[in-house]
């Protein structure tokens, strides 16, 4: 596939995806949607990625959703006489898409600077882990547009804030900054604006030189116990944690501790034996 509003490039381990409109202050489309949901597949069926990282180019992450791109011209199509489901521009289909690469797929990382509304702050709480510049600006926004939460954010906000915190940045949308959201528990870490792409990149890099099998099972587990009773969870974890313990990875784990060395992960002898 040809990408025309993002870009996607493979460096150290690392599936880089950038949003790219921004003269638009990376404005989500439709198109961008498709595409990111193409790089992702691309990047969880590609050995050489372990870690995935989602920016934004020049002055946003994401300014939320192309109003006259995506809901102006759904409203004149509705004026026309269509139904809302014919002149749906993001189906629920590829929401679902995303979220399963997002959730089921390799460890995420979303790198926050600018402006992070709608679903500019949506997209990222599907990822494992939230970075954001000094200075970044995020608002749910879904009120102010007559809309309510999309993208999993009502199931995703009050597990992540709370509930009472969940709703009023829900039914009260406003803008609050980084540090306000690192507070909250929104973002996981705040860093120096000039330092947001190296730090994010260090990271991505970190797990994309971990164990990639181990990691697919914790992340597996993470987000499949979210729903789970006690003893389901336990019966998940036992059967991730066999799986990995018969693996080369466990082995090198253990040789390398013993040895008082780093382990090294994605040796050639590693990744083959656990394939």
């Amino acid at each position: 596939m040809s990408y025309k509003v993002i870009l996607y490039e493979v460096s150290d381990r690392v599936g880089i995806i950038t949003l790219n409109r921004p003269d638009k202050l990376n404005a989500w489309t439709s198109q961008m949607g498709e595409e990111i949901i193409d790089a992702l597949r691309h990047a969880n069926e590609d050995d050489d990625v372990g870690a995935i990282l989602i920016q934004g180019a020049g002055r946003a992450f994401c300014s939320g959703a192309d109003v006259i791109e995506e809901f102006q011209s759904r409203a004149q199509a509705q004026d026309a006489g269509k139904t809302a489901e014919q002149s749906e521009s993001r189906p629920v289909a590829d929401l679902v898409a995303l979220r399963d690469l997002l959730h089921f797929g390799k460890p995420s990382i979303a790198a926050l600077h600018g402006y992070a509304i709608g679903i500019g702050i949506t997209l990222p709480l599907n990822c494992d882990i939230r970075i954001a510049a000094e200075g970044t600006k995020i608002n749910t926004m879904f009120l102010q547009v007559g809309l309510i939460p999309e993208f999993g954010s009502s199931y995703l906000l009050p597990r992540i804030l709370g509930l009472g915190k969940a709703c009023e940045l829900i039914y009260l949308p406003r803008m609050i900054e980084a540090q306000e959201a690192h507070e909250l528990g929104l973002v996981n870490r705040v860093v120096a604006a000039d330092r947001l792409a190296e730090e994010s990149m260090e990271m991505a890099r970190t797990l994309g030189r971990g164990p990639t099998f181990a990691l697919r099972k914790a992340k597996e587990v993470i987000y499949r116990n979210l729903d789970a009773d006690y003893l389901e969870a336990l019966k998940r974890e036992f059967e991730g944690f066999a799986a990995c313990m018969a693996t080369a990875e466990h082995r090198e784990g253990i040789r390398a501790f013993v040895e008082r060395r780093e382990p090294d992960f994605q040796s050639p002898e590693v990744r083959e034996a656990t394939k």
